[in-house]
């Protein structure tokens, strides 16, 4: 495995957490939002 290779993976294995992270932020800040207006999303 070239070292080229193992860069791109963790960087691949960073994005994947990150992204993981900001959608489930987006997800509780949206059901703040629609709780606020009243509607209750079924979870």
């Amino acid at each position: 495995m070239s070292i080229t290779r193992q860069k791109f993976c963790y960087f691949v294995v960073l994005n994947k957490k990150f992204l993981t992270l900001l959608a489930s932020d987006l997800l509780l800040q949206i059901e703040q939002v629609l709780s606020q207006i009243g509607i209750k999303l079924p979870l």
